[in-house]
């Protein structure tokens, strides 16, 4: 049978039965999947979808009980470059596997969440994904939620203690290896700019700090010094000049800096410069998150890269098993370890010698 083009808009299932000469009922059964369809409709269907560019309209669908390919992301907001980064691969991973993001930004704000987790279930997402969330207080509801099999959940790198499906980014073994790479290099004098227990991910890495100093015979307080603004969270570049300020003021006497981020780093540097302290030559300096400019920069910035395509691409991946398959009975929590990108910034504590005056 050949199809031909209709005059008339085809853009809804009742106009598509209507041009097929078939019920509302088959049409929407074979759209649907429904054992039942004969052969010959399920194919009369396809074809007259494609000779009609005939988009069925998937909400509609999903509140009749269908699926819908969507996956909600309820993001929080952390006014850091990676964090753009991660959402834009995120859609990009659900794109390739036939899924549609829906988007929600939100602040620490958990009534706002809990209003984006219910306006994601009004029209039937079938997965949600938590970047930072839930919140403590959503807790109990969203784990109802996968527990009655209502929806598929996913946390990406939670900010407080989640029993979720989870994956995150081992930020203790990021501290790990730039620690232990700067002691390879000689530096015996550390200067952490901004790290700090009471914030975002911070105690992890304050914790590995601790740990790994201790192992390798450097003094918290000594050999490792925190410096970090009493007044202000904030991890931008103004951030990182004010830290830097900071540094020159309590710990000259360090060959070697770690940086909360990129950000930090940068404003850092620019201060160290304005001081007629170099890098490397005075200081080295290791940032994190591995900006696109930090290659840019001169000397390039030495940063942890958390490898973000991959970290997303696992994240998806562990979303759609449960779409799939069902919640799965056993938690599934992944850590993903980061990369240490060596830049120019890093030298050897021979050759970046200290800048006590």
């Amino acid at each position: 049978m050949t199809l031909q083009k209709s005059s008339k808009k085809v853009n809804t299932t009742l106009a598509l039965a209507e041009y097929l000469g078939l019920s509302r009922w088959t049409v929407s059964r074979a759209l649907n999947g429904h054992v039942g369809v004969k052969a010959e409709t399920v194919e009369r269907v396809d074809a007259a979808i494609k000779t009609l560019g005939f988009s069925p309209n998937a909400l509609a669908r999903g509140l009749r009980g269908g699926k819908t390919g969507a996956v909600g992301i309820c993001f929080h907001t952390f006014g850091t470059p990676v964090f753009s980064k991660k959402l834009i691969a995120l859609q990009d991973s659900l794109r390739r596997r036939g899924y549609s993001a829906i988007i929600e930004l939100i602040e620490d704000d958990a009534a706002a969440e809990n209003r984006v987790i219910r306006h994601f279930l009004s029209i039937r997402v079938e997965g949600i994904i938590f970047v930072g969330g839930p919140q403590s207080v959503n807790l109990e509801f969203v784990r109802e939620l996968r527990n009655n099999n209502s929806v598929s959940v996913l946390v990406i790198d939670p900010f407080s203690e989640s029993d979720l499906p989870r994956i995150s980014l081992d930020r203790g073994y990021a501290m790990r290896v730039s620690l232990e790479k700067l002691y390879e290099m000689g530096h015996r004098k550390i200067a952490v700019l901004g790290i700090r227990q009471d914030v975002i991910y911070g105690a992890e890495r304050v914790a590995s700090l601790d740990k790994v100093s201790k192992e390798l015979g450097l003094e918290w307080g000594k050999s490792l010094k925190i410096v970090i603004d009493e007044e202000s969270r904030r991890m931008d570049f103004d951030a990182g000049r004010k830290l830097g300020v900071k540094l020159l003021e309590e710990a000259r006497d360090c060959s070697a800096i770690m940086a909360i981020n990129d950000q930090v780093a940068i404003g850092a540097m620019r201060v160290l410069l304005e001081n007629d302290l170099s890098v490397p030559g005075d200081v080295s300096l290791i940032g994190f998150d591995n900006l696109d400019c930090s290659s840019h920069l001169h000397p390039t910035l030495a940063s942890v890269d958390q490898r973000i395509e991959y970290f997303t691409e696992e994240a998806v991946e562990m979303l759609v098993q449960q779409i799939v398959e069902g919640p799965q009975k056993e938690v599934e929590a992944k850590f993903v370890e980061p990369e240490l990108v060596l830049g120019e910034s890093m030298a050897p504590a021979g050759q970046s010698r200290e800048f006590a005056q």
